[in-house]
Order: C-alpha cells, then sequence, then structure tokens
C-alpha cells in the first residue's frame, strides 16, 4: 500500500470514530433525557376547630362622644354689678355661691319651682314656700317636715336668718328672687358670658350636668333594636374600656332626615376623670343568646341544594341550621351537632 493509500485509510478511520463518538453522546442523551420537572409539594392539613356551647352576643356599634350634656343658660335677679364669677368646672351645688353682686353673695337652692317673691314667716304656702323648705332643711337651718304642707312661720324666719348669717349676708329673715339663683339640679358651669362689671341680673353663665355621658348617634339600620335600657360598653382613646346602659333614645327629624340619637349614663364616673370631651365607640348590645351550640362563620359550607353544613375531620358534612351571627361567631343547630365537635375551617 503505496504511503498516500495509507494516510486516505487513517484519515477515514478517525472520521468514523469520531462520527460513532458523537452518536454514542446522542444515544446517551436520548436515553437519559434532562428531568427539569420541579418536586411537588404536599398539600396542607385542613384547620380544624372545635365548637363550644355558651353565651352568643350582638352588637351594634356607634360613634359617640363624652360630655355633660347640653348647657343652659342660668338666669339671676340679683341687684348691682358683678364682683365676683365662677369658674369653668366648677360645680354648684344646694348652699354654694354662683357669684357675687355689690360683694354680697348669691347662694343657690335646688329645685324645679323659681322663687317669684318675697318669702317671710307671715304664713305664706305655696310651691316656691315647699322648694324654699326642703332646701333650708337639707341646709340644717330647718326642722325636718313634709315641705309640701309647709307654711311659713316664725321658725322659718329664724331658719333664714340662721343661713344669711352663715353666708356673711344681713339677717333678714326673708328672701326673694334677687337673693338666690334656683337651679333644678347640682349643675357645673360650662361657659361663662358675664365679666366682672356686668349687670348683675341677667344670664351671666351657662350649666351642664355634674355627671359625665356619652351621646352616640344611631345608624339607621340598628335604630329598631337599640332601645332604652340596653347594656352599653364605651371604648376611650386611651383604649380602657367603660361600661354604662342607654336612658334616652330619640329621633329628630322625618324620613331621609330622621336621625336617631341615643344618651348612655356612665356606671363608674371615676372612670372619665380627666375624659370632659372625647371621641369614642360605643358597642350595645342588641340580641343575646345563652347555651347555644357556637361554631366560627369560616367553618360554614355552603350546601349546592341550599342551607348550610360543617364538615367533620373526616370529610363529612352536617347540615345545620343558622341562628344569631356576631363577631364572626354563628349559633348552630342539628343531628348530631355539640360542643367538642372538631370541625374544619377556612382559617
Amino acid at each position: 500500500m503505496t504511503r498516500s493509500r495509507r494516510r486516505t485509510v487513517l484519515v477515514s478511520t478517525l472520521a468514523l470514530c469520531l462520527a460513532l463518538a458523537v452518536g454514542g453522546a446522542a444515544a446517551v442523551l436520548l436515553l437519559h433525557p434532562v428531568d427539569d420537572t420541579a418536586p411537588t409539594e404536599k398539600s396542607a392539613a385542613p384547620v380544624t376547630v372545635v365548637v363550644e356551647r355558651g353565651t352568643l352576643t350582638q352588637t351594634a356599634r356607634l360613634d359617640g362622644a363624652v360630655s355633660f350634656g347640653a348647657a343652659a343658660p342660668v338666669t339671676a335677679k340679683a341687684e348691682g354689678v358683678i364682683t365676683k364669677l365662677p369658674a369653668v368646672g366648677e360645680q354648684l351645688v344646694r348652699g354654694s355661691v354662683a357669684l357675687r353682686a355689690n360683694e354680697r353673695a348669691v347662694p343657690v337652692l335646688v329645685g324645679d319651682v323659681p322663687l317669684y317673691r318675697a318669702v317671710d314667716g307671715s304664713g305664706l304656702k305655696g310651691a316656691d314656700v315647699s322648694m324654699l323648705a326642703a332646701n333650708l332643711m337639707e341646709l340644717g337651718h330647718l326642722r325636718h317636715s313634709d315641705p309640701a304642707t309647709f307654711v311659713t312661720g316664725p321658725q322659718f324666719a329664724e331658719a333664714v336668718r340662721d343661713w344669711q348669717e352663715s353666708l356673711d349676708l344681713e339677717r333678714t329673715g326673708v328672701l326673694g328672687p334677687a337673693d338666690v339663683i334656683v337651679l333644678s339640679a347640682p349643675s357645673r358651669i360650662a361657659a361663662v358670658s358675664a365679666r366682672l362689671g356686668d349687670a348683675a341680673a341677667g344670664q351671666p353663665f351657662t350649666v351642664t350636668a355634674t355627671t359625665r355621658i356619652v351621646e352616640a348617634s344611631v345608624p339607621a339600620q340598628d335604630a329598631g333594636v337599640i332601645g332604652v335600657g340596653a347594656r352599653a360598653t364605651v371604648e376611650l382613646p386611651d383604649g380602657r374600656t367603660v361600661e354604662g346602659s342607654l336612658v334616652t333614645v330619640t329621633t329628630t327629624g322625618e324620613g331621609v332626615e330622621a336621625k336617631v340619637h341615643a344618651v348612655v349614663a356612665i356606671d363608674d364616673q371615676a372612670a372619665l376623670d380627666g375624659v370632659d370631651a372625647a371621641a369614642v365607640t360605643v358597642r350595645v348590645v342588641t340580641k343575646t343568646v345563652d347555651d347555644v351550640v357556637i361554631a366560627p362563620v369560616a367553618s360554614l359550607v355552603a350546601l349546592a341544594e341550599g342551607g348550610y353544613a360543617l364538615q367533620d375531620e373526616r370529610g363529612a358534612l352536617h347540615r345545620v341550621e343558622l341562628g344569631l351571627i356576631a363577631d364572626d361567631l354563628v349559633e348552630v343547630s342539628g343531628a348530631g351537632i355539640d360542643a367538642g365537635m372538631a370541625v374544619v375551617s377556612a382559617r
């Protein structure tokens, strides 16, 4: 074999080996394809909850505000000019001095009837006399008896003189409209409009009640289920809660303009110390059911044929009847439904 022929054979052999090598690699790739499939995650186990038996309470949420209630003007009939005025927030009770006119004390009496005449010990009787007698009895200057049938006499005049002396006033034994200010109840000074030197006769200040209340607006959808006597929880701005009850529920306006307002009396006034005015949330109890089976709303399964069911741990469905719904919980009843049953829940 010539040198030229040998070179041709060697080149052909090398080409064949390369072809086999490439073919072999391709065959291996064909027999063992690349696995690019991600591993499959196991499905999470269903969340289960245990239904309980207890009390379920439905509440309505109201927007409210702490206040001392509406302010009312006070009328004074004293003579002279004002030489001393009360401060905002000061409380006026039976016997306290409301203001001074010409440096003369003008004290407070509490009653439902204003003093409209001069009353002395000359055998007078009437609603104003009964009011004066009741106050002098409470202040300790007159012996206790029935104010409704009281008739003035020497003992009344002496009681008036004793009271006047305790206030550093002239002992006249007579009380007239200019001598006192009659309030319907102990009151708190809300605002003072008069200034020192103004005429004493007029309306020098306004007053409110001495106890704080919560005034709240009632949503239209809750107006029919909120009534006087309902218990309420008031959530204060600092996170604390205080308890109370509705004492009035009133409607103003008509039709679409109608508004319902509720007033909540607070049980523990001391809990509101320092909170004279603040926006609060009021939750009012509208309905309560006792000794019922309670499940999370999230555990209810809507049935294709209508109604609802609970699903137990084995996957079986148990039809239930629904009762009160409140705070993501629902009252349920049905065959085999009782406290301690574990059911599947969406959360």
